[in-house]
């Protein structure tokens, strides 16, 4: 579990990362990157049918990324989750997530943004 300095809690926090941030697509994920603090959120969109396949998402995307143990300090990051991350296995979603944030570090993100991979 991420520690509470290390998460997105806030809407007002999320809202400004929508606006703001950059954005990074990949199949049924969406990663927006802005300048920040090292923190991480996880955000589900209306298309799941309930809560039980919402949080099962959101627990998988969540779990790829921990185990990664990424360290991205100075950004913030925004996961907002489709539906389409149900029909996945756990390794796919670590490769998504893998893929994701490696384009942080390998490109200066103030560069790019709206970037389908």
């Amino acid at each position: 579990m991420l520690p509470r300095e290390k998460r997105l809690s806030k809407s007002k926090d999320i809202r400004s990362i929508l606006k703001n941030g950059k954005r990074l697509t990949m199949n049924g994920i969406n990663m927006y990157v802005a300048r920040g603090m090292g923190r991480v959120g996880f955000i589900t969109t209306k298309g799941f049918k309930n809560a039980v396949s919402r949080n099962k998402a959101k627990r998988r995307v969540r779990g790829a990324f921990e185990s990664e143990r990424l360290s991205l300090d100075g950004y913030d990051l925004l996961f907002v989750i489709r539906p389409e991350v149900l029909g996945l296995d756990f390794e796919k979603i670590k490769e998504m997530i893998r893929r994701l944030t490696r384009c942080i570090k390998d490109e200066d993100i103030s560069v790019s943004f709206d970037k389908v991979l």
